[in-house]
Parts: C-alpha cells; structure tokens; sequence
C-alpha cells in the first residue's frame, strides 16, 4: 500500500512537469518517465485487488480463522512436551501470526469483535505470553514477532482486557517482560510496559492517557519487582545502560548537525526515533520510583546514585544544546506540532521521579538509609545540577496540563532545589575549612573523587570506593585500572579487612 501510495505521488508530480511545459528534449524523457510509474501504479492496484479477494474474501477469512484456531491450539498442546515441541516448524508459528493480525485487521470483520476476543483471541494471547521468552524456541526473530505482537495488542482497550482476564497472562507476563529486557528485544519490551503503566507520571494528563493503560498489570508488576529483588536488580542495570546510552546517542547526533550548521532528514529521523525512545525509558524509570521507590531509597545507595547521576545526565544534555532551533527541529517529525513532539516528552519524568523520590523520602526509615538532598548536593558539578533544576522550574508547562494542578507539584520542586543549593553551600564552606587537605589525600577514590577508598580488588590490590565499585562489578568483573579479572572484594576498614565473599558474582 506504501508502494502504491508513493507510485501514485510520483505519477502526479510528473503530470504537472509535463503540463507546465519544458524543452522538447526533457519533455520527451518526462513522457518515457510517466508511462514506466504508470505501470507500476497499473501494477499495484492489480496486487492490491488480488489481496483482497485472495485475503478478505468471505471464504478466505473462514478458512484462516479456522486455520488459526488449530494450529494455536495444536502449539499449546505440543508446548507441554519439550522433545516435541522444539520440533515444531518456525513456519507454524509464522502462518498463526500472520492469519490473527489479517483477522484482527479485516475489514469487514469476517467475526464479530466480541466472539473474536472471547473466543479466538483468548488462546492466542495464552500462547504468546508463554512463549515470548521461551528458551525453547531457538529463534530470535520468532521471539521478537511474538513480542511485537503483544505490543501491537496492548494498545487497544479491548484486547488488552483479554490480557488482563487471562489467567497465563497474569502469572507470567510480568516477569517475562523484566527478563525479557536485554540488548536486543529492549525496545518491544519498553513499549508494552509504557503502554502497561502510562497515565500515572507527571506530565500524563493532558492527552487522558490513563484509559488506555493497565491498573491490574500495574500492580503486578510491582509484585514481581518487589517479589524477585534479583530479576529486578538486573532489570534496573540493563534499564540504566540503556537509557544512559540513548541519551549519548541523542547527544551525538544533535552536536554533528550543530557543527554542520543543517539538519538532514536521516539525521532528524535518527534524533527523533532516539529522543521517543529515551522518553519512553524515562517514563518505566518513573514508574519503578513510583511503585518501587524502596528500590532506590532503602539498602545500600548504588541505585539512588546511579539515578541522581542519570538525572543530572540528561538534563544536562537537554538544556546545554547551543543552537535551540536545531535541538526544536530534530525532534519534530513531519506532521507532528510542536506540542506534540518538544523537551517537556522527557523533563516530564524526570520531575516526575524526583517528585516520587521526595513523596517516598519523607518517611523516617526512608531518611535513616538513604538523604535524596544529600545524594544530589554530593554531585560533584553543582552548578549544573542547579542550572538544571532552574531550567525545569521555568519550563512552560501549560501545555502538558490540564489546568493548575502542576503549581503545586512545581512549589515542591523549587522548594527541593533550594534545599540542595543551601546543603550544597554548606558543604562547601566545610570543604574550605579543610584547607584543601582532602585534595592530596591518598585515601580519595580516584573514580569520583568524593568518596574514600574504602575497598580494594582482589588479586590486584587496585583501590576505589564501595560505591564506584559495585556499580562497575554490575557490568564487567574486571580491575578497571589494569583489566585483572576480579576473585573478590576486600573491605578495608580500621586497619582490618573484611572480606565479601563471592557466590556466582561479584558482591
């Protein structure tokens, strides 16, 4: 249908050159142009008829609805044996999809949408959900069509009633998505879980989106974070590395258009696509603080540091481009207003997560482990962490709300950011007393330079703090001073070592 829609464009726009009239010569080659995309055009209605008597006709899509409903429940029933079932040709899958997206998608529907939810859909999504991550089926392109599947599902509310009313659907789609997420299927996987928990962040009312999102798999999702610490202590890894990533990405490709002073439409697309997916991470990181802020603010402050930093990260990158006009024009995509498509897509969250930050802080179990205000005035680029917070607080929110009820949640940003200069102030009034002894202090973790280097490799003896080492142990076991691969960590400590002992990984 693209084809044909681009075939018919070209068509038209060669019309007009002929009748505008040129040389004799160009005219001639125009005339030899229009009869070769007349036939293509020729040649696409004749394919797109063909499709539709051979795909929509009455007794095709019996025979597909019939075919479908078979083979799903033949694959539910051979999934139960495992010698059988990684037998099963990928062919079998690919007809199964294929003939449920053609039903899904006929027009007229060849069976009611009730008795097609009720009825087909049921044992489809029973199968879909089960064997999206399943380590039996070798392919990958097979996982990702059974993945994407579900994401085109879940945006309809209909259909995802059907998941919500499914009993395997329940048990198993939450933490398959959190494994799920890895290097390649990240991005369905990101997608159904906005399109699962969206409504709920800062930012989300203009548009009404809470309709369309999930309140049961909401809160199964906290469940299964909350029930499997270390699925979601790896998802929270893999989900920090992404977003960091993108956020690089975005950077990148916006600094080569400012240095080229233009913005080519491959390079817009690429800044476009990289921006939504960075927004749509952002968004799960607002939900995780949201529903699981005990993650960040409890226990050792590896996640809260690595979200403060997160935070400073994108804000910097988001608010220090130099031409505004270019960072504006890469985002917009042809259609799309600037309401629509603009920086608030990704300052929405991050208000959005200190704000759940702030909310879960104010308890005192919360206070005694982890200080949210300590974290950010520890930051060792204060002014950038302050230029940030200034650029969010005089940000032109209007057009995300729906009437005033963001002032308030603003009065408690602002009033956050003047706890953080003040603390920050403070700390360093206290650094100066020092003298600057700390500086030429030995003891300094050479990573971050603000922590004391309390722990060391093992068998290398290389020095840094607790902090810098736990998260570098999250993705690598090797020194990252001198790649020596790491046995264990020794804690040093008022001239004892305390030893960690490693059961699988490291710490």
């Amino acid at each position: 249908m693209s084809h044909q829609s681009h075939s018919i464009s070209v068509l038209e726009e060669t019309d007009k050159q002929i009748r505008e009239g040129t040389c004799t010569e160009q005219l001639k080659r125009l005339k030899e142009a229009r009869n070769l995309y007349h036939e293509e055009v020729t040649d696409c209605v004749r394919r797109c008829a063909w499709y539709r008597i051979s795909l929509f006709s009455r007794w095709k899509q019996r025979g597909m609805y019939a075919t479908c409903m078979w083979i799903v429940q033949l694959l539910l029933v051979l999934s139960r044996v495992d010698s059988v079932f990684v037998y099963i040709p990928e062919f079998y899958l690919e007809v199964l999809v294929d003939c449920f997206h053609v039903l899904r998608k006929s027009d007229p529907p060849f069976v009611p949408p009730a008795v097609f939810v009720k009825q087909g859909l049921a044992s489809f999504v029973t199968f879909v959900v089960a064997h999206f991550n399943d380590p039996r089926i070798s392919s990958a392109d097979l996982k990702d069509l059974l993945l994407q599947s579900i994401s085109v599902l879940v945006q309809y509310r209909e259909y995802l009633t059907a998941f919500e009313s499914n009993e395997t659907a329940i048990l198993r789609l939450p933490k398959a998505l959190l494994s799920a997420f890895d290097q390649r299927s990240w991005i369905p996987v990101t997608n159904i879980l906005l399109r699962l928990c969206r409504g709920s962040g800062f930012g989300s009312s203009k548009h009404g989106e809470s309709s369309s999102s999930s309140v049961v798999f909401q809160r199964l999702l906290r469940e299964a974070c909350i029930n499997a610490k270390d699925l979601f202590s790896a998802f929270l890894n893999r989900l920090f590395n992404t977003l960091s990533w993108t956020m690089t990405e975005f950077s990148v490709s916006i600094r080569e258009m400012q240095e080229k002073f233009q913005v080519l439409e491959f390079q817009q697309r690429k800044c476009s696509v990289i921006f939504d997916l960075s927004c749509n991470l952002t968004r799960v990181l607002e939900f995780c603080t949201h529903e699981i802020p005990q993650a960040f603010l409890l226990g050792t402050d590896t996640n809260l540091r690595r979200l403060t930093e997160l935070i400073v990260f994108i804000l910097n990158h988001v608010t220090s481009a130099v031409d505004a006009e270019i960072f504006d024009l890469s985002l917009r995509r042809h259609g799309h207003s600037l309401e629509k498509v603009n920086r608030g897509m990704i300052l929405a969250p991050l208000v959005g997560i200190i704000l759940n930050l702030l909310d879960a802080s104010s308890g005192a179990e919360c206070r005694e482990h982890n200080d949210v205000v300590g974290v950010f005035a520890s930051m060792d680029c204060p002014k950038t962490v302050h230029c940030g917070f200034q650029y969010l607080l005089n940000y032109n929110w209007a057009g995300s709300f729906r009437g005033d009820a963001y002032l308030g949640k603003l009065g408690r940003l602002e009033k956050f950011a003047s706890i953080i200069i003040s603390r920050t102030e403070s700390q360093v009034i206290d650094e100066m007393g020092y003298g600057g002894e700390i500086d030429g202090d030995d003891s300094t973790c050479c990573i971050c330079y603000s922590g004391e280097a309390d722990s060391q490799f093992v068998p290398c003896s290389h020095r840094s703090c607790h902090g810098c080492i736990t998260r570098h142990l999250l993705n690598c076991q090797r020194c990252f001073f001198c790649n020596a691969t790491v046995v264990e960590v020794v804690g040093i400590a008022m001239h004892s070592e305390l030893v960690f002992k490693l059961e699988g990984q490291i710490w």
